[in-house]
């Protein structure tokens, strides 16, 4: 070996520097690399779960607005239904009252026209019948004692003729 220039003592001192070096290297280099890439990959595959973690939880939650979102428009469709329902069962009522204040009203009315028939025609008869004793008074050319006893019979006369003109 000495014919390439190769000294034994060299080449021993070479490889035990390049076994130091080698061993300094594994311990001082490539170890620390070995275990910063393999946290580095622990990190990696954290975030990787947390990432997917935060996905399904907003995958939840929009689930979970969704529904709420569903909720709301049922309620609000329901509060919509009752509150027709509502203005319905008020108009009925207030059709209900009108018809009925207007029946009182006609009632009223009626009874009070039957009011002003029979007091019209009670003073008709009262007329009739201070006209009729009038009239036998002055036909007769002298007063009629008992006034109240002839109106009694006018009335009654009167009344008579009311009721066979009914029939």
């Amino acid at each position: 070996m000495a014919a390439l220039g190769i000294q034994w003592s060299f080449l021993l001192s070479q490889l035990v520097n390049f076994i130091i070096l080698l061993v300094l290297l594994r311990m001082f280099l490539y170890r620390p690399v070995l275990n910063m890439l393999e946290q580095r990959k622990e990190r990696i595959a954290q975030s990787m779960k947390d990432a997917e973690r935060v996905s399904a939880a907003a995958r939840e939650a929009e689930q979970e607005k969704a529904k709420v979102l569903d909720a709301a428009r049922r309620e609000a469709q329901e509060i919509r239904a009752q509150a027709a329902r509502d203005a319905e069962k008020i108009a009925q009522d207030i059709r209900s009252r009108a018809e009925q204040e207007a029946t009182d009203i006609r009632m009223r009315a009626q009874a009070d026209a039957q009011t002003q028939v029979e007091a019209a025609l009670s003073d008709a008869n009262k007329q009739i019948a201070d006209l009729a004793i009038a009239a036998t008074e002055k036909l007769l050319g002298r007063e009629l004692a008992k006034k109240d006893e002839q109106q009694r019979f006018v009335a009654e006369f009167l009344s008579q003729q009311r009721g066979g003109a009914a029939q």
